[in-house]
């Protein structure tokens, strides 16, 4: 009786190296990127992506790499683990036994055969498997939420400004808001937004929305220590405004005089002044002076040139100033 023979076809799957390395890629995420995000040396996450298990560090930090992975990247991490897991074992029975006999491994050349059916079967079989990943692809769109990563700055960091820069990534045609603010998302999903921040914990609220409405949402704590700007009290402020409503007068005699002055309706000096000695008076609304001897007697404004309070010698009463300047003058 004839011996049926049979042709092994050997099925290629992706390594959990290749798989992380296409997600990776497909997300178009840089090793550093994730290193920076999940806080695994670049190094570990090489090693990982070439199935260099020799190379990593005991099982339980690698189990804790790739459910950081997964998490970064928003996969399933029970599949990245049950993918580790298997070829762990492989490799682990692999150390000790030779390997089998190597012609039971050989595929005769001679039942390869390259027909103008077997071409048309392969490009459908890729076409259909095409079809099958798109749809696959569309449908994990409208149902998974988009993917949020914060870049900077780091949640609970301390800033000491009152502005920061927030960068970030998020999918591709996907729309992000800071605060409620609609923030700029580049043609690969990039985005940044100036923060200007209040003196202690500040909370900004990210949030992307998918063209499937589908919405993520990442809340970062950032505390602000810088230095404020001391704002003068009430009492100074209200010092300095009634400062600025005041004007005042320098008054000096060359010779001995009697002179009275009256600042806003209170008597500020009544009596003999005596050379050498300058008064100066402030008031808000008006200033009178009264002399014995205009000509010898001498007043200058804050901001202005020094006049006599009259050209010839004598008797002035009543002699008004203001703001603008003196308006009039009453003799004796």
């Amino acid at each position: 009786m004839a011996q049926i023979g049979f042709t092994r076809k050997k099925v290629s799957t992706l390594t959990l190296g290749e798989k992380l390395s296409k997600l990776r890629s497909d997300f178009r995420i840089s090793l550093s990127e994730i290193s920076k995000a999940t806080k695994i040396q670049v190094r570990y996450l090489e090693h990982l992506e070439k199935g260099e298990y020799d190379k990593l560090p005991a099982d339980v930090y690698v189990r804790g790499f790739l459910r950081s992975y997964a998490r970064y990247l928003n996969v399933d991490e029970h599949a990245l683990m049950k993918l580790y897991d298997r070829e762990r074992n492989i490799k682990e029975n692999l150390k000790g036994p030779e390997e089998k006999n190597v012609h039971d491994r050989n595929v005769s050349l001679s039942s390869l055969v390259i027909t103008p059916r077997t071409i048309l079967l392969a490009c459908t079989g890729v076409l259909v498997l095409g079809v099958f990943a798109y749809l696959y692809q569309e449908f994990r769109s409208f149902a998974a939420e988009p993917r949020l990563v914060i870049l900077e700055p780091e949640a609970g960091s301390v800033v000491e400004t009152s502005e920061a820069t927030l960068r970030g990534k998020t999918d591709k045609g996907a729309r992000v808001s800071v605060n409620g603010k609609a923030a700029f998302v580049g043609s690969e999903g990039e985005f940044s937004e100036k923060l200007t921040l209040q003196q202690g914990l500040n909370t900004i609220v990210v949030v992307s929305i998918n063209r499937f409405e589908k919405e993520k949402t990442e809340t970062l704590l950032l505390e602000a220590r810088f230095a404020q700007e001391k704002s003068p009290d009430s009492s100074e402020l209200a010092a300095k405004i009634d400062e600025s409503e005041r004007f005042s007068l320098e008054v000096r005699v060359e010779e001995s005089v009697t002179v009275s002055i009256v600042a806003d309706g209170t008597t500020v000096q009544s009596g003999r002044m005596e050379p050498g000695i300058s008064t100066r008076v402030e008031a808000k609304e008006r200033i009178v002076i009264s002399s014995d001897n205009g000509a010898k007697t001498l007043v200058r404004p804050a901001s202005g040139t020094e006049t006599a309070l009259a050209p010839d010698p004598g008797p002035v009463k009543g002699a008004v100033f203001t703001r603008s300047g003196r308006e009039e003058e009453e003799k004796l």
